[in-house]
């Protein structure tokens, strides 16, 4: 059953899926009323799933289901991808791409891709400071507070020089 994503409970389990351009209005829409659809009747073991679909940035797709009533299970998040594969073939965009690390720059979603990170950070081009999307977080509670952070406290922190 679809519920609002502010009252999902903290501890809902979230996946992010980051297409790799900007849907436009049009693409909004139709992802939100599938999304809605798909959300309504999201079952596993014939049991509803309390869950929410949210669109960020206009490029980032957020499924979250709140498991203090009935879990995701192997099957339904199954479901789940099928159903982000099925918005990838229906809008020609690409939502399962972890080739590309996504900042956010001037109120923008700017995306680079993996192997240049290093390189970039070296030349200065991406600075420890830049604001970038963490979406290996879990949880709502980890979106809410961990998923956009500055590059210094994501993975790439290790490629930015500490003084001494």
């Amino acid at each position: 059953m679809y519920t609002n994503f502010d009252n999902l409970d903290k501890s809902s389990r979230l996946w992010v899926y980051q297409a790799d351009r900007s849907f436009n209005e049009e693409e909004l829409q139709f992802v939100l009323q599938n999304g809605k659809v798909f959300v309504e009747n999201w079952t596993a073991h014939n049991k509803a799933l309390n869950a929410s679909i949210e669109i960020k940035y206009d490029q980032f797709i957020v499924l979250a289901v709140d498991e203090t009533n009935a879990s995701a299970t192997g099957c339904s998040i199954d479901k789940s991808v099928h159903f982000i594969k099925s918005l990838e073939n229906e809008l020609k965009i690409n939502l399962l791409d972890k080739s590309k690390i996504a900042f956010l720059k001037d109120n923008e979603v700017v995306l680079e891709k993996l192997p240049s990170i290093k390189s970039k950070v070296e030349s200065d081009e991406i600075n420890a400071d830049a604001m970038t999307f963490n979406n290996m977080v879990t949880t709502k509670e980890e979106f809410d507070k961990n998923w956009l952070i500055p590059a210094a406290k994501s993975w790439m922190g290790r490629f930015f020089k500490t003084e001494a």
